[in-house]
């Protein structure tokens, strides 16, 4: 889930691991729901095929989620390793690659900074909107968590395959905005583990702009919601960054 929108739904006075713990165990159908109307145009796949080898291509998906990354490239590449913490999120992930008809695939319910994969044992790494939460959940640390996912990431891609890192740009706008802590988070992918950035658009498409308000109302907001009414938006501007380096 991306970080603006699960600041949009944890109480600040909690754990803020725990409660996205809480989210991912009791609203995976919802996120789905959420992540399958994002990138209307198709941007990320393209974006992916363009940095990756996909043929015959065995992939790491580290948290996974739901599966959007393998449902997107589990057709064109020779496997899948799916790595997601939360079991609810990968139950979802295997039913909706199941009917999708996609079977290369092999899921682990198991962190980003323990990968369960040798060393040397795939082409590429994809993280999508991971590891920014760690710049939320662990204020003190949250730079050694990521290098330490990072290393895993580094680890099991095989020499000069790619280490992909998608984070979000803003969801509700239509070119890349600030954001002072996930801007933090940018700067030490960029300046001190050497990731080149790019963006992309990747909108959301619904019937209407009332369901628009309400499925992304329930993850990022009332504000947002309110403001998806205001504008009439069916279509909801994103901007999206994909960070790579080679291992």
């Amino acid at each position: 889930m991306k970080l603006e929108a699960l600041l949009s739904v944890l109480p600040m006075s909690r754990n803020p691991s725990d409660e996205q713990a809480k989210v991912y165990v009791e609203r995976a159908e919802e996120y789905d729901v959420l992540i399958r109307a994002e990138d209307a145009d198709g941007a990320l796949p393209v974006a992916l095929a363009e940095r990756i080898e996909l043929e015959g291509a065995v992939i790491a998906d580290v948290g996974a989620g739901t599966g959007r990354i393998a449902r997107l490239l589990g057709g064109r590449v020779r496997h899948v390793h799916l790595v997601e913490r939360a079991a609810p999120m990968l139950a979802v992930a295997k039913a909706r690659l199941a009917l999708e008809g996609i079977a290369n695939v092999t899921l682990h319910e198991a962190d980003a900074r323990e990968l369960p994969l040798d060393t040397d044992s795939v082409d590429a790494a994809v993280a999508g909107w991971v590891f920014g939460h760690f710049r939320h959940w662990m204020p003190e640390g949250w730079e050694d968590e990521v290098d330490r996912a990072i290393a895993e990431m580094q680890r099991v891609v095989r020499a000069s395959g790619p280490v992909l890192i998608i984070e979000t740009l803003g969801t509700g706008h239509e070119t890349p905005r600030t954001h002072e802590a996930l801007d933090e988070y940018f700067a030490r992918l960029e300046e001190h583990h050497g990731f080149r950035r790019t963006w992309i658009r990747t909108d959301y498409q619904f019937d209407d702009a009332e369901t628009a308000a309400e499925v992304l109302g329930g993850f990022f907001g009332d504000a947002m919601a309110d403001r998806i009414r205001e504008e009439g938006w069916a279509r909801v501007p994103e901007c999206t960054a994909i960070f790579e380096r080679r291992a």
